[in-house]
């Protein structure tokens, strides 16, 4: 597989010191108590000490609390995902349309089985667990993916806290406190790309395929393997054991969609999943920024002028990878997957992603984790452009001031 498994480790620095913090552990455990942290905070202040609040289930559309057993805290509001992903962990083998007091709103809901699923595990298959299940699988994955930030960013030759900057999006505070499947999906994502640099397909082909259950939109990791096959040479074009590393997470979702369609009856899932989520290219993007502009506010910080500072900051993440693309010393696999992402996650999303103030960009994690990976593996001197610790620390100082506001408003509102 040509350059998927790059030994960067030597071609980008020699390694740094050793010490307490600079260990994927230290990574892993700072990601927690940080993440935790906001938890407990948004707990408190937010929810009342009603975890379930973290669901947010609705009141005016999709949830019925009358038909709700166990009974969980409601806002008044349709509400958002995490009541879908609730409803599938009570039961991820029921597809009813209607079923626990919750009304499923689009078809594709049912194919992302990973975190429902995993939840059900969790808690035993006891609803009544089921609140705390779901958030605290999100805050162990957040773990994770300090963990397997701190293995890349050792990879690189750097400080393991640089692998920090992957659990720094502000996109994940959504995520974290409303139950919904990102921090699962990125973690499973980020290991196979991990499996991928240590040349296991077997490994790579089982975490990418959980990912596609989880989010389909991780498809474009799958994908981009196979491109980056079909450029190799004629001598590694034949079909191998690398190959599983897309061929098992495809056929996956394949599957899903078959079985999906044989069941559900209605628009099938990817169809409504595509033409509810795709449009035409930067549409979205310039109606939404659009939006902002013209409702932005000069007296307080409000909705439209917090979407202006998250889309600064992912802007200036997004554009600082594709500047040393050509520079870095990524896998060609890792900057296809990039590049794939940001089309599907930010140029071709449509304006229910680019015109909200309610989800707080957690549907373009995936353009910052892959665009933090990229800068990582860049060499820090030497090359044009280098990415030197002093312009991460630029970038960490754009993505930690984003976090922040996003992370009190949360705190505070839904």
């Amino acid at each position: 597989m040509t350059n998927l498994a790059l030994p960067i480790r030597r071609v980008v620095a020699p390694r740094v010191g050793r010490g307490a913090l600079n260990r994927p552990a230290a990574t892993a455990a700072i990601s927690l108590a940080g993440w935790a942290g906001f938890v407990v905070a948004r707990l408190l202040t937010w929810a009342h000490g009603d975890i379930s609040r973290f669901i947010m289930s609705g009141v005016k559309k999709y949830s019925h609390p009358r038909q709700m057993w166990p009974p969980i805290g409601h806002v008044p509001l349709s509400g958002y995902d995490g009541q879908f992903y609730y409803r599938l962990a009570l039961d991820p083998f029921n597809w009813r349309h209607t079923a626990y007091g919750i009304t499923m709103d689009h078809a594709y809901r049912y194919t992302r089985l990973g975190y429902p699923l995993l939840a059900w595990a969790a808690s035993l298959g006891q609803a009544r667990l089921l609140p705390l299940a779901l958030v605290a699988i999100n805050l162990a994955c957040v773990a994770a993916i300090g963990w397997l930030g701190g293995i890349l960013a050792r990879d690189a030759g750097r400080h393991a806290l640089w692998g920090l900057l992957l659990v720094a999006y502000f996109g994940t505070v959504i995520s974290v406190g409303r139950d919904t499947a990102e921090p699962l999906a990125s973690a499973l994502m980020l290991g196979g790309l991990l499996a991928l640099r240590r040349r296991r397909p077997g490994l790579a082909a089982a975490l990418l395929a959980c990912a596609v259950v989880t989010d389909e939109t991780m498809l474009v990791l799958p994908l981009a393997i196979l491109l980056t096959r079909l450029c190799a040479s004629r001598a590694t074009r034949r079909m191998s054991r690398k190959d599983l590393a897309w061929t098992v997470p495809v056929a996956t979702w394949m599957v899903l969609q078959v079985t999906e369609r044989l069941v559900v009856r209605g628009e099938a899932g990817a169809s409504a999943d595509v033409s509810r989520n795709l449009g035409l290219p930067f549409q979205g993007m310039e109606r939404g920024l659009r939006a902002d502009v013209r409702l932005m506010s000069w007296s307080h910080l409000g909705a439209r002028d917090i979407n202006l500072i998250e889309f600064a900051a992912l802007a200036a993440v997004v554009l600082a990878g594709f500047l040393v693309l050509r520079a870095t010393c990524a896998p060609l696999v890792e900057r296809v997957a990039f590049t794939g992402f940001v089309l599907v996650e930010m140029v071709l999303a449509t304006w229910q992603f680019w015109g909200s103030t309610f989800g707080d960009g957690r549907a373009y994690v995936d353009c910052y984790l892959l665009a933090i990976v990229v800068l990582l593996a860049t060499p820090q001197s030497g090359t044009r452009p280098a990415v030197t610790s002093k312009r991460l620390a630029m970038l960490a100082a754009i993505a930690v001031t984003a976090l922040i506001v996003v992370a009190r408003r949360r705190i505070l509102f839904e």
